[in-house]
């Protein structure tokens, strides 16, 4: 991520607010300092401090903020084939990627599949050594890429025991943007930690927090809530009906998206 350090920063503070909603504290958000947000009070920042009408202060923040530009629709990640899912024991997940893999379809269509695994290290039953062991990360998800008619067809085919999750916001099976998915995907890969799978649905959160955009790194173009989960500020975003947290994005730079 690149950060202009030289500039002085427009982070919100947690008094900020945005229609009536408060800003996160600690966040760098473009704009922030703008008559569309208000002030402990209500009272816009146009009618604040003297110090905010200093022309040479207006200057330093417009370039702040023209250092990181909004995210236009040409700068957001092109629409690729979105994703569905399916929940398998962790245990059976091994096998139905094995099975999908030696699956021969001649000209039928065959989803490509995502099952993140980490590789753990547990001692062996003598106490001799140890050994190594392949889990998945997410427990029970399995990601299948492809439009929702073509993976129930194909499931209905070859894995009729499974079927679809549904979204629990719309009540039909959930179709995550291939746009979302491949950051989740890059986060997964490299720093799975950073992921938390929350209990809540998303739409719990937005509640009295704003809708921001993400303009910087790997989740450049996403949208969420950041939220102050285990005492760290996360962006909790909407993947297929499941609430996810992503951690450590605290020094990325984002947007009022509503």
């Amino acid at each position: 991520m690149t950060q202009v350090c030289s500039l002085p920063s427009s982070t919100a503070d947690v008094n900020d607010t945005y229609n009536n909603k408060r800003l996160p504290k600690g966040i760098h958000i473009v704009g922030a300092d703008r008559e569309s947000v208000s002030k402990v009070g209500g009272i816009p920042k146009s009618e604040g401090h003297s110090e905010s009408q200093n022309p040479e202060n207006q200057a330093l923040r417009a370039a702040s903020d023209a250092a990181v530009q909004p995210a236009t629709d040409a700068d957001r990640p092109r629409q690729g084939t979105p994703w569905g899912y399916i929940f398998i024991q962790h245990m059976s997940a091994g096998k139905f990627e094995e099975k999908l893999n030696t699956l021969k379809l001649e000209g039928g269509f065959k989803p490509k599949c995502f099952i993140h695994r980490t590789i753990q290290y547990k001692q062996k039953s003598n106490g001799k050594g140890v050994m190594k062991e392949e889990k998945p990360t997410v427990s029970g998800l399995v990601f299948l890429q492809g439009e929702t008619n073509q993976l129930k067809s194909f499931l209905m085919h070859n894995f009729p025991q499974y079927y679809l999750v549904n979204d629990c916001s719309t009540g039909k099976p959930a179709s995550i943007a291939d746009s979302q998915m491949r950051p989740f995907m890059k986060i997964m890969e490299e720093e799975p930690e950073r992921v938390t799978f929350l209990r809540d649905p998303f739409v719990k959160f937005a509640k009295d927090h704003v809708k921001l955009r993400v303009l910087t790194g790997v989740l450049k173009g996403q949208e969420g809530y950041v939220v102050r989960i285990l005492r760290d500020r996360q962006l909790v975003m909407d993947l297929g009906g499941y609430a996810v947290a992503i951690s450590n994005v605290h020094l990325e730079d984002f947007e009022i998206a509503e």
